[in-house]
């Protein structure tokens, strides 16, 4: 089967910056989510089909972590891209913990899609 020229080009492009990568996916899993617990059993059944997918979620939240980031960015990205309300909804730090908890939440499902395939 031939690869269409479009998609040949899309292989070879480099991965968005990852504070793009994160941004699209506080959009797409986060924003429409109730709960953690919710974002957890959508993470779980993502994995299922493409577990590197998922792991690639949380290596994007981690590697922007360990940067930099301007002053507001990061409760600006929860608020805005993750549609999520904390208690202290204008503290970086207070989203710094909550993406780090994020990511914690991302990894946690992944044993369990591992143990599900070896079985």
């Amino acid at each position: 089967m031939e690869i269409p020229d479009q998609l040949r080009a899309r292989i070879d492009l480099p991965p968005p910056p990852v504070i793009d990568q994160v941004r699209e996916f506080l959009r797409s899993y986060v924003a429409d989510c109730d709960s953690l617990d919710e974002l957890r059993e959508d993470l779980a059944q993502t994995a299922q089909m493409n577990r590197e997918t998922v792991q690639r979620k949380a290596e994007a939240i981690e590697a922007m972590l360990a940067a930099t980031q301007p002053p507001g960015t990061l409760s600006w990205m929860v608020a805005a891209d993750g549609n999520w309300v904390l208690d202290d909804d204008t503290s970086d730090a207070a989203a710094e913990a909550w993406l780090r908890d994020v990511a914690t939440l991302i990894r946690s499902v992944l044993p369990e899609t591992d143990s599900r395939h070896n079985h």
